[in-house]
């Protein structure tokens, strides 16, 4: 009963380190792409800087060229971080949830095994303390009820079976 709850301790700590694992590299994965849609937002922020710089200059050419390239950085970087909010952690999370699940679900069953064996244990002491004080307290009445009480019983069953069996003769 105690090997059942360690096993079940064992494999509740395996699941959860196993989730936490999964969880771990969801979370980088997810930060990285978040990173680097920050920086293709400040790549596209620069551009716009120098969109407006050339726009100030007064040329038409390098302004609409790099305000279409700031547009794209900008647009690139939603792609990027819609890609990162809708990424999942996949079917792996989901089974090593199943086990840890499982594992609690036997790990309290072992509990409850443990407490009810336990329970059992407490009565039995209180039961043979009882016996116990019964006897110091009344030993006469406690070796009629333990040994007198079934010895007679015992005696007026042979007797009766030695009755019927000379009746069947």
């Amino acid at each position: 009963m105690i090997n059942d709850l360690v096993g079940d301790l064992h494999l509740l700590l395996q699941a959860n380190s196993l989730i936490g694992r999964i969880w771990l590299r969801f979370m980088a994965r997810q930060f990285c792409l978040f990173v680097f849609a920050g920086l293709i937002a400040a790549f596209g922020l620069a551009m716009a800087s120098v969109a407006a710089f050339y726009a100030l200059r007064g040329s038409v050419g390098p302004v609409g060229a790099a305000t279409i390239v700031a547009t794209a950085d900008f647009l690139l970087a939603g792609i990027m971080i819609a890609v990162a909010r809708t990424s999942e952690s996949g079917s792996e999370i989901d089974q090593a949830l199943d086990v840890r699940n499982k594992a609690m679900e036997s790990l309290q069953a072992d509990a409850h095994d443990l407490q009810v064996s336990v329970t059992a244990l407490g009565q039995e002491i209180r039961d043979a303390k009882d016996s116990i004080v019964g006897f110091v307290q009344n030993p006469l009445d406690a070796a009629v009820q333990t040994f007198l009480i079934p010895a007679a019983k015992s005696i007026i069953e042979r007797l009766r079976f030695k009755k019927d069996q000379a009746a069947e003769k």
